[in-house]
């Protein structure tokens, strides 16, 4: 088996990659309903499927998963 999955240690690799992905989140999601809101968006092809909300959206629901299922000191 592989050692530092997350179970008996004292701070997860998990815990970290959560923390980092709900930052990324937290940046993101409220950039992207600036930019949608306002149509404030590059040219781009398919800017009208508005990716940077709906990415940043994904990345804080991942993140916040992450970081509640691997917080220190949880029993």
């Amino acid at each position: 088996m592989a050692e530092g999955t997350g179970r008996g240690e004292r701070l997860s690799i998990w815990f970290f990659v959560g923390m980092l992905t709900l930052v990324y989140g937290l940046v993101l999601a409220p950039y992207g309903a600036w930019e949608w809101i306002g149509n404030h968006e590059a040219p781009t092809v398919l800017n009208n499927l508005h990716p940077t909300f709906w990415w940043g959206s994904l990345m804080l629901i991942f993140g916040l998963f992450y970081t509640i299922k691997f917080r220190p000191g949880k029993v």
